[in-house]
């Protein structure tokens, strides 16, 4: 019966901390894995679609503008344009959506191809503009070709309404946002090595529970010992569990948030009004430019609401608290195991 006992206690000694250690880890596994997702949507996703709905509507607002000082006059161009040109408006808007294409590729999102993609659509914005400025430099001496500039320069740009393998850049663009919106619902799913890590966790913390329990049974009867200290010990364990599902929780809300988000991005546009002189121009590119700063402010207050760090900090310290136990635990039947040999030698 010694022997038995013996080698009992030495097995639990062994396979209760392992298979603790094992539920920690796949939890771990599972809640950072989410987080780095989070991570990922919060500092790359999010901010990479904002510059290119940014990129968007600032090059739809400068070919109205163009357009606008080139050819609204019934096609031929307002008379302050042989004064001021273009105007400061025009090259502000390209200098911005420049930028903005320059901003979505630092961000990180992009895979290599989008990062190509995203230097010859910024390429394709420079020869617009080059179409453009040759266009007004032609205004006043040649109508035929001012207009040929001008739907050569259309044409290149697009409207984003166009069909996906559309070389035009505004449609380029639409095809990207469209990508990274991909990406981003696949990286808010369940699925994957979190949604495997956490069934995993689950399935061993079912084996963990039943073998505590196999294993105060065992020393109850054999050592009359109640093993209070062992299941104090361990319950640690399994509260990690539920500490790092409150916090996955958390994560998926906001992964969510990020989608809807992203999606609200997709669907902004300039409006189109007939007609209207430049105090509507402006106005439409305010409400346009407000739209954008609204969602990307919501965004990140939200996400600054979900408190990543604290919730990190709190996973962190729980692993620190569950893994304590467990080798406690271990301790705990090495200490039982030790008892039961000495009481063994004082009656042999």
């Amino acid at each position: 019966m010694s022997t038995s006992t013996r080698r009992f206690l030495l097995s639990r000694m062994l396979l209760l901390p392992a298979v603790a250690l094992t539920v920690l880890g796949l939890a771990a596994t599972s809640y950072f894995t989410l987080h780095d997702r989070t991570e990922q949507l919060r500092e790359r996703y999010a901010p990479a679609l904002v510059e290119l709905t940014h990129a968007r509507v600032s090059l739809t607002l400068a070919r109205a503008e163009a357009e606008r000082r080139l050819a609204a006059n019934d096609g031929e161009p307002l008379p302050q344009t042989d004064l001021v040109g273009l105007g400061e408006r025009y090259p502000s808007l390209i200098t911005e959506a420049s930028q903005s294409l320059n901003n979505a590729a630092l961000t990180g999102a992009l895979h290599r191809s989008q990062e190509q993609e995203v230097r010859v659509v910024s390429g394709l914005v420079v020869a617009y503009d080059d179409f453009i400025n040759w266009a007004n430099s032609r205004h006043h001496s040649n109508t035929g070709l001012r207009r040929a500039g001008l739907e050569t320069a259309a044409g290149l740009l697009g409207d984003g309404r166009g069909a996906p393998d559309s070389t035009a850049v505004l449609d380029r663009i639409r095809t990207l946002e469209a990508e990274l919106r991909a990406d981003a619902r696949e990286l808010s799913g369940w699925g994957g090595p979190a949604a495997g890590a956490a069934s995993a966790a689950v399935l061993a913390a079912l084996f963990l529970v039943f073998l505590l329990v196999g294993t105060l049974d065992f020393v109850h009867r054999r050592l009359r010992v109640r093993g209070v200290v062992l299941t104090l010990l361990a319950t640690p364990v399994l509260l990690v569990l539920v500490v790092l599902a409150f916090g996955a929780a958390g994560q998926h809300t906001a992964q969510a948030y990020v989608g809807r988000t992203v999606d609200r991005l997709a669907a902004i546009e300039v409006e189109r009004v007939a007609g209207g002189g430049i105090g509507e121009e402006i106005e439409r590119e305010t409400r346009t430019g407000a739209a954008i700063e609204d969602e990307g402010t919501r965004l990140a207050a939200h996400l600054r609401h979900t408190h990543p760090q604290e919730r990190t900090l709190m996973a962190v310290l729980a692993l620190a608290l569950g893994t304590a136990g467990t080798l406690a635990c271990g301790f705990t039947l090495f200490h039982y195991n030790r008892r039961h040999l000495e009481i063994h030698w004082r009656t042999a």
